[in-house]
């Protein structure tokens, strides 16, 4: 997997793409944030790097960079400080058995993190999880509305989605484990993206996993219920290297996170997705509306 690292000039730089609020603000230190390879990774890491910016600290970006599985080692090796990460894959990364509830969720998540080295912010409200979606179409033709309904069926149809798909608990393996599901075959595309939207139009594919909170559903298509509850309480949180944090970052970093809805989640990545704005321009609207300077 390609790895894109995208430094962004900090402070009153206009060419940096983030903005630092208030009048001089205290020089706290440097941070490196990181983000995964998808667009609301990318808005998340802005909103808490912006945040930061304007409190005090000097904050650079790697952007982009991947999946858990290759931005977490990068925060163990203390290549980056700081990046937003979703409790339940992370979870699901480290073979741990998230749960549906979020509180629960997050206390699992402190046992799996104690003596790493690496914190938890608390969660924020939002959720973000895969959905299996088919065109309408097809779907009354086989008569499925729930992940439930495709058995029987599924071993005719494609899946297609991100490539880390096969390995993901939340995703084939459990579609598998969870709902006894094969497939014809599937197909790795990108992570939550417009290659799995199109190849779902086109009919490439039957069904595409696309992000619930982040990704642009094409039209036409349904979300297959998760009758079984396959997907965990999938909320952002922020993962800090232990050398790094203090009370205030964390207060900081919580503070943002209290007013980081699904709803301002969603209409963040449309902003991006349809409207054609950049990641730290929804970021700094976000703050500003929400008084977070």
């Amino acid at each position: 997997m390609a790895l894109v690292l995208v430094g962004v000039a900090c402070g009153d730089d206009d060419d940096g793409g983030s903005s630092s609020g208030g009048d001089n603000p205290p020089d706290l230190g440097s941070l490196t944030m990181g983000s995964k390879d998808f667009v609301g990774a990318q808005i998340l890491g802005q909103v808490y790097g912006q945040a930061l910016e304007r409190f005090g600290y000097d904050v650079s970006y790697q952007e982009n960079i991947g999946a858990t599985e290759t931005i977490f080692p990068l925060l163990e090796d203390g290549e980056i400080d700081l990046y937003p990460e979703f409790q339940g894959t992370f979870l699901f990364y480290r073979e741990g058995e998230p749960t549906g509830d979020t509180d629960e969720t997050y206390g699992l998540l402190q046992d799996e993190l104690e003596g790493s080295g690496i914190i938890a912010t608390e969660p924020a409200p939002a959720v973000d999880v895969n959905g299996f979606y088919m065109m309408e179409e097809q779907a009354d033709e086989l008569g499925v509305e729930t992940l439930s309904d495709l058995e029987g069926v599924s071993q005719d149809l494609v899946l297609g989605g991100p490539p880390e798909c096969e390995e993901r608990q939340p995703c084939l393996l459990g579609l598998q484990d969870v709902y006894g599901l094969e497939f014809a075959s599937v197909e790795k595309l990108d992570v939550g993206g417009p290659i799995t939207a199109q190849n779902l139009v086109d009919g490439v594919i039957d069904i595409g996993v696309l992000f619930t909170g982040s990704s642009v559903i094409p039209d036409g298509a349904v979300l297959l219920e998760d009758d079984q509850q396959l997907q965990p309480a999938d909320n952002p949180v922020v993962l800090v290297r232990e050398e790094v944090d203090d009370e205030a970052l964390n207060d900081l970093l919580n503070e943002v996170s209290a007013v980081l809805t699904t709803e301002a989640y969603n209409e963040m990545n449309r902003q991006v997705t349809e409207d054609q704005l950049d990641p730290d321009e929804v970021a700094t609207q976000f703050l500003d509306d929400n008084d977070l300077s």
